[in-house]
């Protein structure tokens, strides 16, 4: 907590308070801030009003639509935000005593290259304990994990058509935006499926066979006109669903019928489960980017430098991969 002595005496500024700002200032409105705080309205504009009259400035104007960050409310926040991320470092670092142990959260999209990149770098961590977050989820999950909840790092998917109006989004929202990789989503199945000879597939090619779908919330966020494009060609039309990631492997190799749509997989999981991956017809798969998104002035930490550097080693080898 810190403190400020005035003349009309002692005036408290914590760590939430500037949390409750930053929160409206990266919604633009006080009541949509108050949901994903978890707050009734007039509390948080209490907060607000607290803020502006401890530092006697005006964090905010009213507007038809929510309200608008004045320039000295965006200074005012600006170094919030990095006092926050700064104090969320120190929390992990030393609430619990100190240790050589790593903390660290990040939320991606379902990706198996994004999980082998990173345990492969948690496999090199020399630490004694761990305390690690890997949640696999949505775009605007990702986003709030990241910019409201303190995780490290994050990883959103984008149809390319998309990614300017989605990173302006992120910028308003103070926060970095990375491409890690751009590519078109492949079908994956068993070395003994009746089409793993081809250099392409079509949709109506898959169509007669059995396609592998999750069945949660976690899939990536297609394009509303790819998704049309998928059920109108009927390639879900015979499908198993799945609600736990890891029997996915297990479908393809056992049942030589089925496929999955996916982004591009390493070539040692395809060649540890004895699968292949071909590409769809151009005309028939949207453009899609995966973006690494973080907190504007946040201190980049050694795991998270080797994670990146797994990254680029993993995508190194699938751009070799021929299907690409």
């Amino acid at each position: 907590m810190y403190r400020r002595d005035t003349r009309e005496g002692e005036k408290y500024m914590n760590i939430q308070q500037l949390r409750c700002a930053i929160e409206v200032w990266r919604c633009g409105s006080i009541s949509r801030a108050a949901e994903r705080l978890y707050m009734n309205q007039p509390n948080l504009s209490r907060v607000i009003k607290a803020l502006e009259e401890e530092f006697n400035i005006t964090l905010f104007s009213r507007t038809a639509s929510g309200v608008e960050v004045t320039n000295e409310g965006t200074a005012f926040l600006t170094e919030a935000e990095r006092l926050v991320g700064r104090n969320d470092e120190f929390e992990q670092a030393f609430k619990n005593g100190y240790s050589e142990r790593l903390v660290f959260r990040m939320a991606v999209p379902r990706a198996s290259y994004l999980a082998y990149a990173f345990s492969n770098a948690l496999a090199r961590h020399g630490g004694d304990t761990l305390n690690v977050t890997y949640k696999e989820t949505n775009n605007q999950d990702v986003i709030n994990c990241v910019s409201a909840l303190g995780y490290d790092l994050g990883v959103i998917r984008l149809p390319v058509e998309f990614a300017a109006n989605y990173k302006k989004q992120l910028a308003e929202k103070q926060l970095k935006a990375q491409e890690i990789l751009t590519f078109r989503f492949v079908a994956v199945m068993s070395r003994g499926h009746a089409l793993a000879g081809r250099e392409s597939v079509r949709m109506a090619d898959l169509a007669q066979h059995t396609a592998l779908v999750h069945g949660d919330n976690y899939s990536v966020n297609f394009s509303d006109k790819w998704t049309d494009q998928l059920y109108k060609t009927g390639v879900y039309q015979k499908s198993v669903t799945l609600f736990e990631r890891g029997s996915q492997f297990d479908f393809l190799r056992n049942v030589p019928d089925t496929f999955m749509l996916v982004s591009p997989l390493p070539p040692d999981i395809l060649a540890a489960n004895d699968l292949v991956q071909i590409p769809l017809s151009e005309n028939e798969t949207g453009l899609f980017e995966d973006v690494v998104i973080t907190r504007r002035f946040r201190r980049e930490t050694a795991f998270e430098q080797a994670f990146m550097n797994s990254l680029l080693d993993v995508e190194h080898d699938i751009m070799r991969l021929p299907t690409l």
